[in-house]
């Protein structure tokens, strides 16, 4: 995710088409119109809600800008008025929520989770236990790549071979490692862990430097989008009773699917796991707010999958569970509950 997970680049022309249409509808719903409207209006209270979001060139701006125009094209019979501010990213937006700087933040996965638990980077601050999930984003898979003509048809198949995980400090390593933790297996495993960052990694597997790389899903097109004809490439699934152990123990980690395409010679989509994203918010963040905020993003769910090809995959089934670890928040749940979408 999708902070570090800012690697979603931003499908610009979808983005800017779905912005328009919120803008149309806003402002067409600028004024109250009819007697319901304005009798409304009389007497209310606005709610304001400040979102945090990410950098302007990420995917998490323009989808806290769609999630606002969304509110204010209703506002005059919510009472809910949306704005938001681009940051730094999850671990600002996390701290800056704790603050009351914010209504509701964008965050990665395991920061969301070390942010309620009070862990990692959270440790000095402690836990935050006002700290409540709104909705899921869309994962952010690992990508095993090796050339198509290898032999290498899962990741099983990697011991003893050359294979590069990104650099020491890179997100997919820090990832993977917990899956080789789970494994038992350690660098001796394998004939060679070459530590290299993402733009060489590429490069390596194609000159036959290495015979398998690890990328973010996220960064495929980043890293691909050049990708010599001559040098043909192809997914592994990453998936196994260790990836579920994983998942079972540090359940800020998901599922994900990266669709065939991309770039490489797959066929079809690629099951594997990683992080993922959600947006977040206070338990004392108004209940009505974060309600319409759910109840926009389910009944608009098809537009708010054109934002980026990541939420492609992304199911309404995932919104309240895909790797949450902070309970609902009281509005979210209110929604769901109408909308079917909890499981109990």
């Amino acid at each position: 995710m999708f902070g570090v997970f800012a690697g979603c680049g931003e499908n610009s022309s979808t983005v800017l088409s779905l912005t328009a249409q919120a803008d149309d509808a806003e402002a067409a719903e600028a004024e109250p119109t009819t007697a319901l409207e304005k009798l409304n209006v009389r007497g209310k209270k606005n709610t304001h809600l400040l979102l945090g979001t990410g950098s302007v060139q990420g995917v998490y701006f323009p989808i806290g800008g769609v999630i606002c125009r969304l509110l204010n094209r209703h506002k005059y019979l919510h009472r809910i008025r949306c704005s938001l501010e681009s940051t730094g990213g999850s671990i600002y937006n996390l701290r800056q929520l704790r603050e009351g700087n914010f209504d509701l933040v964008f965050a990665q996965s395991d920061w969301q989770h070390h942010a309620y638990h009070g862990t990692s980077t959270f440790k000095d601050e402690g836990a935050n236990p006002e700290l409540r999930s709104v909705f899921a984003l869309e994962s952010d898979p690992l990508a095993l790549i090796v050339k198509s003509d290898s032999e290498i048809q899962s990741f099983d198949d990697l011991p003893e071979r050359v294979v590069s995980f990104g650099y020491a400090r890179s997100l997919q390593h820090r990832i993977i490692n917990d899956l080789l933790a789970a494994k038992d297996w350690t660098d001796d495993t394998f004939k060679q862990v070459r530590r290299m960052s993402d733009t060489k990694q590429v490069g390596a597997l194609c000159s036959d430097e290495v015979e398998a790389i690890l990328l973010l899903g996220s960064s495929l097109d980043d890293y691909l989008r050049d990708l010599d004809d001559e040098c043909k490439l192809r997914l592994v699934p990453i998936v196994g009773q260790e990836v579920d152990q994983v998942i079972g123990e540090k359940p800020f980690y998901r599922t994900g699917v990266i669709p065939a395409g991309l770039h490489l010679d797959s066929p079809e989509d690629i099951k594997s796991f990683g992080l993922g994203a959600s947006f977040v918010a206070l338990e004392s963040t108004s209940p009505k707010a974060i309600y319409h905020v759910v109840k926009e993003i389910v009944e608009n769910f098809k537009d708010f999958q054109s934002l980026h090809p990541s939420l492609k995959t992304l199911s309404k089934k995932e919104l309240p569970y895909a790797g949450l670890s902070a309970p609902l928040h009281p509005g979210a749940i209110r929604y769901y509950r109408e909308a079917r979408l909890l499981k109990q």
